[in-house]
């Protein structure tokens, strides 16, 4: 009974040291974390998740996350009935200069060596850009140019359909059209545990050719362990149709202030983000 119960754990052993079988799917979440305190307050929170299943054929991946910054102001006031006899006053004031989420998901049916077919959805909130919320959805054909264990590289061409609130709408705005997108991907395998990835999406609307957005991620990936990572990116956002935010019209040498109405003012094109993260691998 012992010699049996012996053999028997020392398989169990033998096997559980061995590579374990590859999975159809995986799973990596992030996050990042910058808090100040003390005479100058800020905090900076981060975090996303990205999930894969690859079967025979087809794929699907699905990620969500989103990204926070608040910056608090410390000033102070004091009143008092002398120099002497006064009290002070700390006043705190919290202003979130930059909040985004994002969702999506995606599924990919190989029709060929090299072809495939692809249909997929999303949503973002980008309020200091004037984006309340905006809904996509794609289908379309790609092709996949490099397909090795280092270097994958593949393109796809897409139409679909979008629909945006603004957080400020002006007159003849267009919340709903057509689209066309264009994606490139790109991920290369650099040294033993890094890895480079870049994916470019350019897309604009059928109604405007002049309304098209590009949005360009960067990352660099090194692993510190068997399921740890630090991960470094910068991503570019360019919007040639940027949207609109309110700012309250005031009536000259009005005592109490007068806001007579709202004015428009148009954002810049341009949005950059740089995070550093650390990514569990499940």
């Amino acid at each position: 009974m012992l010699r049996s119960t012996l053999c028997l754990l020392l398989c169990a052993a033998t096997l559980g040291a061995g590579e374990a079988p590859k999975r159809p799917w995986s799973d990596k979440a992030s996050l990042s974390v910058v808090s100040l305190s003390g005479n100058a307050q800020g905090q900076t929170l981060g975090a996303s998740n990205e999930f894969k299943y690859a079967g025979e054929g087809h794929s699907v991946a699905f990620n969500a996350g989103g990204v926070r910054v608040s910056n608090t102001t410390i000033s102070y006031a004091a009143t008092g009935t002398s120099a002497t006899q006064y009290e002070v006053r700390e006043i705190r004031t919290t202003v979130t200069t930059a909040e985004t989420y994002f969702v999506n998901g995606r599924y990919d049916h190989k029709v060929g060596d090299r072809f495939f077919a692809f249909a997929g959805a999303g949503w973002d909130r980008n309020v200091p850009s004037g984006i309340q919320g905006r809904t996509v959805g794609s289908a379309g054909m790609g092709y996949r140019w490099a397909g090795t264990a280092a270097t994958t590289f593949r393109t796809d061409l897409g139409a679909g359909y979008t629909r945006i609130r603004p957080v400020f709408e002006t007159p003849g705005f267009q919340d709903s059209f057509g689209t066309w997108d264009l994606t490139l991907d790109f991920a290369q395998k650099t040294g033993a545990t890094g890895q480079f990835t870049s994916n470019l999406v350019v897309s604009s609307s059928m109604k405007d050719a002049s309304a098209y957005l590009a949005v360009w991620k960067n990352a660099f990936t090194v692993n510190i362990g068997p399921r740890l990572a630090l991960k470094v990116g910068y991503d570019c956002t360019y919007n040639n149709a940027p949207a609109f935010l309110a700012v309250d019209i005031v009536q000259t040498g009005s005592v109490p202030p007068v806001v007579l109405g709202q004015a428009p003012v148009r954002l810049r094109k341009l949005d950059t983000v740089f995070t550093t993260s650390l990514v569990v691998s499940l």
